[in-house]
């Protein structure tokens, strides 16, 4: 982030004609935006009672700073392109450095940067959207034809998003009147002496067949133990490694979840165990499967799963980041994969990562999946 700070120091003030002093307190200033996304760390971990307001606000310059950082790279990208095509050709060409920190290029690329900023953190901290989709499968037993399922994931309570928040995000689930309501981890960025007051507005939900959640990487850098204590006090069905019996419409089907990856790295925490979640399934069950990754889709498909829901990517959360965030997720980013005879549907997140609260080319929804046959 020290070395971003530097880039866009260098590019966009270094050359300019201006006192050093002025240079000096711009660079600071630089260096200071950089670790905005640090301070905003610090912060969710660290502070008893957290401002929401200081969270937004470091949040929006966190967002700035990443937009001014792909913005100037997008830049020097089409800059470097036209210098060697014009090499190729033998056409002499300026000297690049008389292509940076000049005063109408660095006003037009901070303009640029605000306002895509700005317009990316508006659609990020709204309410997400609601969504209805057909989620197609194969061999689906005529009876659960039509089973609906709210799709909630990735909602980072705590390091943006407050209980007003929440609380309009239930109201628009229940509408759904659901007949599942699934989590699919990164529910929190906080432990519970800290956020449960804004969280328990979960509390409300409301669903035939019940409300369950399944633990995403989030849950383990703040503790998922006392998570899920609080949760199952509230009623709430927590999915670790293990698998509940559901029936509808007079057809029993199997709900399971497992601990997410990152619970391998933490000494004494929960661990993934598909043996323990898929405990006593048999090939002619019917699985529901609640993975926080998508990266195990595959290998989940050949174990029987039928579907299975995933979060994690945020949808790429900004379009320059797509390619490496579905590339690191298997090959998954966002919607419907089919994997042999499994449907994989991976949320573009319901809320998103604070940290950096802004959304470009994707957007954080609610979704709704009704269940039909796949010819």
């Amino acid at each position: 982030m020290l070395g971003f700070g530097f880039y866009i120091f260098a590019h966009l003030f270094y050359f300019l004609d201006i006192p050093f002093l002025i240079k000096f307190i711009i660079s600071i200033a630089c260096f200071a935006l950089s670790q905005c996304m640090t301070s905003m760390r610090y912060i969710v971990a660290f502070t008893p009672h957290m401002s929401y307001i200081a969270l937004r606000i470091t949040g929006a310059l966190s967002a700035f700073f990443m937009t001014l950082v792909s913005i100037i790279m997008l830049y020097d990208f089409f800059i470097l392109l036209f210098f060697a095509t014009r090499s190729l050709l033998g056409i002499e060409t300026a000297n690049y450095l008389a292509w940076l920190s000049n005063g109408p290029l660095t006003i037009t690329i901070l303009s640029i940067a605000l306002f895509v900023s700005y317009t990316g953190c508006k659609h990020a901290l709204r309410c997400p959207l609601t969504v209805e989709r057909e989620l197609l499968v194969k061999n689906l037993p005529q009876e659960l034809q039509g089973l609906r399922i709210a799709h909630l994931s990735d909602l980072h309570m705590g390091s943006t998003f407050d209980g007003k928040w929440l609380s309009q995000l239930v109201k628009n689930t229940n509408e759904l009147q659901a007949d599942l309501i699934l989590i699919t981890g990164d529910l929190v960025d906080g432990s519970p002496s800290k956020i449960a007051s804004d969280v328990e507005e979960l509390k409300q939900l409301s669903a035939k067949y019940g409300v369950h959640i399944s633990l995403g990487n989030h849950e383990f850098y703040c503790g998922p133990k006392p998570w899920i204590e609080t949760w199952t006090s509230w009623g709430l069905s927590v999915l670790v490694n293990r698998n509940v019996r559901l029936e509808h419409n007079g057809y029993p089907f199997v709900l399971s979840g497992v601990a997410d990856r990152e619970g391998r790295k933490f000494k004494g925490m929960l661990r993934p165990d598909m043996s323990e979640a898929l405990k006593d399934v048999t090939d002619s069950d019917f699985v529901i499967f609640m993975e926080h990754q998508p990266k195990n889709a595959d290998k989940n498909a050949k174990r029987g799963v039928n579907v299975q829901l995933s979060g994690h990517t945020h949808g790429g959360q900004y379009f320059l980041l797509f390619p490496l965030v579905k590339f690191l997720n298997g090959g998954h980013r966002v919607g419907f994969y089919y994997l042999d005879d499994m449907t994989l549907h991976v949320s573009p997140g319901t809320g998103l990562w604070g940290y950096a609260p802004v959304r470009v080319g994707s957007r954080n929804e609610l979704t709704l999946l009704t269940l039909a046959n796949k010819d």
